[in-house]
């Protein structure tokens, strides 16, 4: 992919819009990354302001041939299916207008899945070539519930069963999302054996292991670096001893780091921290009309005061300001000088950097108050930890062929 020659190198064209419609959410997870404010708030991005953001993005030089649209950031089914119908069809009829028939706009909707029904359902059928459906949940409902509660401090696992239980009567494929929490780790058959039921159903799984955790007596996160490993050696040998027709296969986690590991270096290319980090690559939109970049769907809550302005990331807003303007910004310039000085010292210094997948430039500054710091608890688990768990497992598979068992 290229950019226009007069912009700068490190500029990357805009592949993925994440859109926060709203920041309203009806759940307080205990582990959001949003502000409660922010999630109290039920104001919307209005459905004129959408064809004006989407006007000036699709007509920009900053796109090419496809735009993948995610709606999140706040549960964004709270709007509505009628707002999402308007949203669709106005974003395509500019699309056509700007970019001709050959330019593909494909929707992600990342939900709860409490909101689920019987209109969203027909919506997600109707849809169902351009829109794609991920659904969070952590689990079975002891894990589920210990995290992701009402504001009445509920737990929502059942609601969120539901919601997965129509899509699953309705023969519509949906991803999962789940965070493994530290009193997870010692639980990986039952994590394993709730998110396989659904194998048939599942266009791709994740987990994640999230940066922080609420203090409630549990297994710290700098502490679970051993359990971690642990929980994945047994989660791969469940799946080895798993026939592949009862398998859950699409696990996007251990596929990442499978061909991680498994292809050639290229010299020259960028590494996937720097890939996946390179603005505009990823391009975030609030609520208000501010925009971000480097990371997928981060905000103005993210180390809101890190350049001195209560911004966090922003460095525009489509209200105010052209494309260009963004592009060319002292801060955005401010911010990829830091995020190189912050490679750079990974590079450096870190034999796992060619797998790691990034996204520990923000981590480095809230625990070390700068971005040329490398190891973090948070990459000792989630990269060191999950490398050396498949390494293992591998030398384990390769040993037993050796041995013809």
């Amino acid at each position: 992919m290229t950019v226009p020659v007069d912009v700068p190198s490190w500029i990357a064209p805009i592949e993925l819009v994440v859109v926060q419609g709203t920041s309203f959410c009806n759940l307080n997870c205990k582990y959001c990354y949003l502000s409660e404010e922010t999630r109290r708030d039920n104001s919307r991005i209005p459905l004129d302001k959408i064809s004006e953001y989407f006007l000036k993005i699709l007509s920009s030089r900053y796109v090419q041939n496809r735009l993948i649209v995610n709606w999140h950031s706040g549960e964004p089914l709270v709007l509505g299916a009628d707002y999402y119908e308007t949203v669709i069809n106005r974003i395509a009829e500019i699309a056509l207008d700007t970019r001709g028939p050959n330019f593909q706009v494909l929707h992600d909707f990342q939900t709860n899945g409490t909101l689920i029904n019987q209109s969203w359902c027909d919506f997600f059928k109707q849809h169902e070539d351009t829109v794609t459906l991920g659904v969070s949940c952590d689990g079975p409902q002891t894990l589920h519930d210990a995290y992701r509660r009402d504001w009445g401090e509920r737990g929502t696992f059942n609601r969120t069963l539901s919601g997965i239980r129509l899509l699953v009567e309705h023969d519509i494929q949906f991803g999962l999302i789940a965070v493994i929490s530290p009193r997870a780790l010692v639980h990986s058959d039952e994590v394993y054996d709730f998110f396989n039921s659904y194998r048939d159903h599942i266009s791709e799984f994740r987990f994640n292991l999230l940066d922080d955790f609420p203090d409630d007596g549990e297994l710290s996160y700098a502490d679970s670096e051993h359990e971690f490993y642990d929980f994945l050696k047994n989660l791969l040998n469940r799946l080895e001893s798993t026939p592949a027709a009862e398998r859950l296969l699409n696990i996007k986690n251990l596929s990442y780091f499978y061909e991680r590991l498994t292809s050639a270096p290229e010299s020259g290319l960028k590494t996937p921290a720097e890939f996946m980090s390179q603005p505009l690559r990823a391009f975030n939109i609030e609520r208000n009309g501010d925009i971000s970049t480097f990371y997928a769907g981060v905000t103005q809550d993210e180390c809101p005061n890190i350049y001195g302005d209560g911004k966090g990331l922003v460095v525009g807003n489509l209200n105010t300001d052209s494309l260009d303007e963004i592009v060319m910004s002292e801060k955005l310039q401010k911010i990829h000088d830091d995020f190189e000085l912050s490679h750079a010292a990974c590079a450096k210094s870190c034999p796992y950097y060619s797998v790691c997948p990034g996204g520990y430039n923000l981590i480095k500054y809230k625990r070390f108050g700068k971005f040329d710091a490398t190891e973090t608890p948070e990459c000792r688990v989630q990269v060191k930890a999950f490398t050396n768990a498949l390494i293992d497992h591998l030398d384990q598979e390769s040993l037993s062929e050796q041995n013809g068992e």
